[in-house]
């Protein structure tokens, strides 16, 4: 993102990234009997609903992200067409509101994952196969963190030689570093959130959860 936006604008939204994480692992006792509570408290911590604006020289940002909770579950639910629980994506557009980049992170969400796990080993499998990668999010009272799905097909799904491997990294990490940086993530994945659909360079997907950056560049008044 840094090649599109300015560097101080990149480091806030790594700021907001890291704080939305750490609020909330905060709140991990109060959701943890229940995955999609966690994945919601996480969208809600990260939110920032209201714009704010950011200023660099002749040129203004209007930045702000939502999270929205849509349909999860019945025919055709995402997680079990794709393995995919929901979507970080950041949407970068003109002062004519056109999109000029759109960018995805599919993840599927554990709770405590420990040892070897056929389960997300299969899942990361079907997120490599149909949305072309994404991570392995994992709610844990110690602290979220998270792994890329190819690195979760490789070890067959076994968290401890993943961590091992040091291919375990905080979840904070993950979004506000190697997705801002555009080394994880899929260009063109996105959400439109006006009929509800995902799309991945024109081809429709099915709805999950999503927790959306946008970003418009604007002249400055």
């Amino acid at each position: 993102m840094r090649d599109i936006l300015p560097n101080g604008l990149v480091d806030i939204l790594r700021d907001r990234y890291l704080a939305g994480v750490a609020d909330a692992e905060a709140l991990f006792d109060a959701g943890v009997a229940d995955e999609d509570s966690l994945t919601g408290a996480l969208g809600q911590a990260i939110a920032k609903p209201i714009p704010y604006e950011f200023f660099d020289g002749g040129d203004a940002y209007s930045v702000k992200i939502m999270w929205k909770k849509i349909r999860g579950r019945g025919p055709n639910a995402p997680e079990r067409l794709y393995g995919a629980d929901g979507l970080f994506q950041i949407l970068v557009s003109d002062a004519n509101g056109s999109v000029i980049r759109s960018k995805g992170l599919p993840f599927q969400s554990k709770t405590n994952w420990h040892g070897r796990s056929a389960e997300v080993a299969r899942q990361s499998r079907d997120i490599e196969s149909s949305l072309g990668g994404g991570i392995v999010l994992n709610f844990k009272e110690t602290g979220y963190e998270a792994c890329t799905t190819a690195a979760a097909v490789e070890s067959s799904g076994n968290r401890r030689q993943l961590e091992r491997a040091q291919l375990m990294k905080p979840l904070g990490q993950m979004l506000g570093n190697d997705f801002l940086n555009c080394t994880i993530g899929q260009i063109g994945l996105y959400f439109d959130p006006e009929d509800e659909r995902f799309y991945q360079h024109r081809r429709i997907l099915s709805p999950a959860n999503t927790i959306t950056t946008f970003v418009r560049r604007r002249r400055a008044a």
